[in-house]
């Protein structure tokens, strides 16, 4: 298809409102470029799938295992082997593709949505490599998971500007957005909303980039306003959290509310505001090692003064037994 040649502004007027479920297997192939990833890659999804599965280490092969019971249990495709098998593929090639991500929970279920729609294992590889660098999101599964910090402080300060009265209420009840919103992020919505309404999100979202992570939790949280203001405590909140995003049924509601119901959000700000949140984060994370440092050094500080001390205190017995025997001896 030839879908990235259609105007911008056109194309992300289309994406926005819905690819047909009968072109999206094509349109995202085309908007995530996947078809020239594959030609110009000097391996082919074959030969990555032999070497991950003589390379990659035995815990993240046991990781990926035990989250393939997991992944979409109800769907017809993930309850038969076959299913289980191409995801395990496709899970098992990244890994070795990827060697800094390796395996992260989360990856799972886009992997498992990318074979939903493409229904090739191949194309679904490629279509998740693409799909991770087209979104600069790596570091949302890499050691510290550092980018997501980074990003659910931004999100934060997002809520602050567009919905300040929900953004006020969390902080009156002491709920850090980490703890609601990491798994919208890090599953791309995957996990917790209906996969009618996902599909819609990663339409936008694999052509206008990161950005539509943002619009859509901004969108979630105006649609759910005025049941949020009347959580009175924390627990309120957490208990209720989960099923906002399963609310979600309405996707042409949703979408419509996280774009025009979220005016003035310009790529450039959202950036700014994310690298100021990353420098803190990465600040935290460079005061922690040091303060690990200092404990360590201090530890072994201690050690070596007890070693030193029980070391004068058996020379200092040594010595008096020596006494005692040469007194005896005399």
């Amino acid at each position: 298809g030839a879908w990235s040649s259609v105007p911008k502004t056109a194309l992300k007027g289309l994406l926005r409102k819905g690819v047909p479920h009968e072109h999206r297997k094509e349109v995202w192939c085309s908007v995530l470029g996947v078809p020239e990833r594959m030609k110009a890659s000097p391996s082919s999804y074959a030969e990555i799938l032999v070497q991950a599965r003589q390379e990659i280490p035995y815990k993240t092969s046991e990781e990926i295992e035990r989250d393939l019971q997991r992944t979409f249990p109800n769907h017809r495709r993930f309850r038969q082997a076959a299913g289980q098998a191409e995801l395990r593929n496709v899970l098992s090639a990244y890994a070795h593709h990827a060697p800094r991500v390796q395996y992260c929970q989360g990856i799972n279920f886009i992997a498992a949505l990318l074979l939903i729609v493409l229904e090739e294992e191949e194309l679904s590889f490629w279509a998740l490599v693409s799909s991770v660098e087209t979104l600069g999101v790596e570091r949302y599964y890499t050691e510290g998971m550092t980018l997501l910090r980074a990003d659910m402080r931004t999100l934060g300060t997002l809520l602050e500007r567009k919905c300040p009265k929900v953004a006020r209420r969390f902080a009156a009840v002491g709920v850090d957005l980490t703890s609601i919103c990491s798994e919208w992020f890090i599953t791309w919505y995957a996990k917790c909303m209906p996969i009618s309404t996902t599909l819609r999100v990663w339409d936008a979202m694999f052509y206008e980039g990161f950005k539509v992570l943002f619009r859509v939790a901004v969108g979630i949280f105006k649609l759910v306003e005025a049941d949020i203001l009347k959580c009175t405590n924390f627990e309120d909140v957490m208990e209720q959290a989960k099923d906002w995003p399963r609310r979600m049924v309405n996707h042409n509601e949703l979408l419509k509310t996280s774009f025009k119901g979220v005016p003035g959000l310009r790529r450039q700000d959202l950036l700014q505001v994310r690298d100021d949140a990353l420098c803190h984060v990465e600040r935290e994370d460079e005061e922690q090692k040091r303060r690990h440092q200092d404990v360590r050094e201090r530890q072994a500080l201690e050690r070596a003064a007890r070693e030193a001390a029980k070391a004068a205190e058996s020379k200092q017995q040594s010595v008096a037994t020596g006494g005692a025997v040469l007194a005896t001896a005399l």
